[in-house]
């Protein structure tokens, strides 16, 4: 059974945020931002914008793309870091938001940070293929811009809000054959990316409590240190569990974590900017938004065709590595 791609939409929240701007806003030097980060431009919500709003403004897009009612879908997955409540979950109040006319299919959210999409997609993919599913929506939504310290240029330069949806049809016919995706977790680098204040074990409510600690934390240079200790035997089992090279892919949707990040891996495997989806530039690291928003850029521009061979591939918080193939 192929799975096809029925429709694909995002929203990018709020307004344009230039990096001159922020350069301005907290005293860098003209060019830091792209020099350091890469990100040129991003979008921040408004005020009034949250998970709920602009997971539901994609999803209905989404469905409006593929003339479907909220109620012909089978299973809706919300895929992301960000939450507005800590209960309930956010896949129930963005189906609340839609006109649902009553239907009663289920809903959860999977949160492995910048993993989100390709963890969800997998459960997707499991049950269109072996559970009797028929459709299924996974939306993606992040405002990392509300944690983010002005004080910490490196992140706050860094990333950008906006909001995924895809939904997915099982067809005999047309559409993608799914490989089972894989990932790994180095559990060492679990708190190299943080945000300490907001959970069980630190609520906020302490007298002492930091203000700082409400924001995200990264120690960047030893998550990339980590993360490139274990890359090259991670694509050397990728490669072997695909029987197919990094090289050969027509496409490589990668996660947007860093300049850095983007530039090694097509320079350490031989890979063409042609071939590989960039999106840091023009919305900056997305979270789990970002390897969606390069699958929506092929959507777009009609690049996933019969015969085009996909491989969408990231880094997270944990640390974890996954990838995941899509074979048109």
């Amino acid at each position: 059974m192929k799975i096809h791609l029925k429709a694909c939409s995002r929203i990018l929240p709020g307004s344009t945020i230039l990096s001159q701007d922020l350069e301005i806003r907290i005293g860098l030097a003209q060019g830091w931002a792209e020099k350091n980060t890469g990100v040129l431009s991003r979008h921040w919500a408004n005020p009034a914008d949250n998970i709920t709003s602009i997971a539901a403004a994609a999803l209905q897009q989404a469905l409006d793309e593929a003339e479907m009612t909220c109620a012909e879908l089978d299973l809706l997955l919300y895929a992301g870091a960000s939450f507005d409540h800590p209960i309930p979950h956010n896949a129930c109040l963005i189906k609340q938001a839609l006109d649902q006319n009553g239907a009663d299919f289920p809903c959860f959210d999977v949160d492995a940070t910048c993993l989100s999409f390709l963890h969800a997609l997998d459960i997707a993919h499991l049950y269109l293929q072996h559970r009797g599913v028929k459709r299924v929506a996974i939306v993606c939504a992040e405002l990392p811009s509300r944690a983010l310290n002005p004080a910490d240029a490196k992140t706050y330069t860094l990333f950008g809000d906006a909001a995924v949806a895809v939904i997915l049809e099982a067809n005999e016919e047309m559409g993608y054959l799914p490989a089972p995706a894989y990932f790994i977790n180095q559990s060492a680098g679990a708190q190299l990316a943080i945000v300490p204040t907001g959970g069980s074990k630190r609520r906020g409510s302490e007298p002492d409590t930091d203000p700082d600690s409400f924001f995200f934390q990264m120690n960047g240079r030893q998550l990339i240190t980590m993360t490139l200790r274990y890359l090259d035997d991670f694509l050397v089992k990728l490669e072997q569990q695909m029987a197919q090279s990094i090289q050969h892919y027509d496409y490589i949707v990668p996660h947007q974590a860093s300049k850095f990040g983007n530039e090694y891996f097509m320079q350490r495997y031989g890979l063409s900017e042609g071939q590989v989806v960039n999106t840091l530039g023009a919305y900056g690291n997305c979270v789990s938004a970002s390897i969606p928003l390069g699958l929506y850029e092929l959507y777009a521009q009609n690049k996933l065709q019969t015969g085009k061979d996909l491989l969408l591939i990231g880094t997270a918080a944990g640390l974890s590595i996954g990838a995941l193939r899509l074979k048109f």
